[in-house]
């Protein structure tokens, strides 16, 4: 999309007419969602701290991942090749003396991952001749990550807030890489990623470097994920407790990296079929994938659906038979369409009660998430009881209104529109207003979906 958002996250400029899908819909087939953004938001940071050129494939296209691209390009890193889904990176390696110069404001768009990583990498990889500015746009500005900006003021980073304390946007000056840092009460495992990132692109010390982290780690899964991507690079991070070890520095694989499919997308689509009577195949996912959201296939299991991984291939169908309770600490993503199928079990008819625990993170996002959700479900007639943790989902005590159209509100975050959308499979009349605040994860979904559809 061409258009800026504004803080609530809508188009500045236009909104498009409500979209949705229909219960007459049967999602079968093949079924390609993009690459994964973690994942190539990852690789691409590491790309240009790294010694060499690292040529990376299947990128996709979402408005995060270009928002990376853009920033890298401030920030003086050498894009020499750029097609719809390759992309070639000339490291800068700050190991070599090379360390990121912007020329300009970074922007992060309303990528929350972007922005925390780039905040640390510049603390401690960019030039220490002049300040650097971290711009947000949308709902990131409403977002906020103290524990991370208070781990590098301990530094000696100097930071000027120009909004609220531990939001954005910033102005920050870096410093030398530290051996030990403290990181206090995260409140998302990225702060943690950003660090590891910026002192694995340092030659490592004698004694090594390491971050501390006191008061509990949220969705480790997406750090373990980092230390991965880090040893593409040839980086090892390890962890004893509290106490991650990184030893650096980075260098550019030999052979292209090729980013998998995303697994929060994957999860929609085969969420889609089991909704709709269909059966999906997802292809594009390796044989030892970093990617813990690949818990969709135990979770949509406790549903009672029939997901199997076959090669690299997900597999899905059947519809949901029963509620589950289910704990999603580790893989809060997945929530909102857990969500979506507990929501079409309980419309169906279906006895029980779905619960989704381990949400405390998921109000911090690009959306207050619970609250859209329980929001949502409630006007379909569902019961739900809904906390900071834990969201409950429940048949309705009538159903009346069940024939009449209704618009739900996604509040410009992607994810609620997936969600609303899976639940126009099962009850007629549904749509999504917003319906182009897809185009940050996946930009073509709505006509992958129809496509799919029989």
């Amino acid at each position: 999309m061409g258009e800026g958002r504004d803080q609530g996250g809508v188009p500045s400029s236009s909104i498009a007419e409500p979209r949705g899908l229909c219960p007459d819909l049967r999602i079968q087939g093949v079924l390609q969602p993009p690459g994964s953004k973690s994942l190539a938001i990852r690789a691409l940071l590491a790309a240009a701290l790294s010694e060499g050129q690292t040529r990376i494939t299947a990128v996709p296209a979402g408005e995060d991942v270009a928002a990376c691209l853009g920033l890298l390009r401030s920030a003086g890193v050498e894009i020499l090749c750029r097609s719809s889904t390759e992309v070639t990176v000339l490291g800068r390696s700050p190991a070599s003396g090379a360390l990121l110069e912007p020329g300009e404001k970074l922007e992060c768009g309303e990528s929350g991952t972007l922005a925390r990583l780039i905040t640390a990498i510049m603390a401690y990889c960019g030039s220490a001749s002049a300040a650097h500015e971290i711009h947000v746009s949308g709902t990131l500005r409403r977002r906020f990550s103290e524990p991370l900006f208070e781990a590098l003021a301990s530094t000696g980073v100097e930071l000027v807030r120009a909004s609220e304390e531990g939001s954005w946007p910033v102005v920050l000056r870096a410093v030398q890489a530290p051996e030990t840092l403290l990181l206090q009460a995260p409140t998302s495992s990225q702060e943690l990623s950003g660090l590891l990132i910026a002192l694995a692109a340092h030659l490592a010390t004698e004694r090594g470097r390491s971050v501390l982290v006191m008061g509990g780690l949220p969705s480790e899964p997406y750090v373990e994920m980092t230390a991965g991507v880090l040893g593409w690079f040839g980086a090892e991070v390890t962890h004893q407790g509290a106490e991650w070890r990184v030893a650096g520095p980075l260098v550019a694989p030999s052979g292209p990296l090729e980013i998998e499919t995303d697994a929060s997308a994957a999860a929609v689509a085969l969420a889609a079929a089991c909704l709709s009577g269909g059966e999906v195949r997802v292809p594009g996912f390796q044989e030892r994938s970093l990617q813990g959201d690949l818990a969709i296939v135990e979770h949509l299991r406790a549903f009672g659906c029939q997901v199997e991984r076959q090669g690299a291939e997900l597999v899905a169908r059947g519809a949901p038979s029963q509620p589950a309770s289910l704990d999603l600490a580790d893989c809060p993503d997945l929530a909102p369409v857990l969500a979506a199928v507990g929501g079409a079990h309980a419309l169906s008819g279906g006895q029980g009660v779905t619960r989704l625990g381990g949400l405390g993170t998921l109000n911090a996002k690009e959306s207050p998430r619970v609250e859209v959700l329980a929001t949502g479900l409630r006007a379909l007639g569902l019961q739900v009881h809904a906390t900071d943790e834990v969201l409950e989902i429940e048949g309705p005590g009538q159903v009346g209104g069940a024939a009449q159209d209704l618009v739900l509100d996604p509040r410009g975050d992607h994810r609620m529109a997936f969600t609303f959308s899976l639940l126009g499979l099962v009850r007629p009349g549904l749509s999504v207003s917003d319906p182009d605040c897809v185009a940050k994860s996946w930009p073509g979904f709505w006509q992958d979906l129809e496509d799919a559809g029989s």
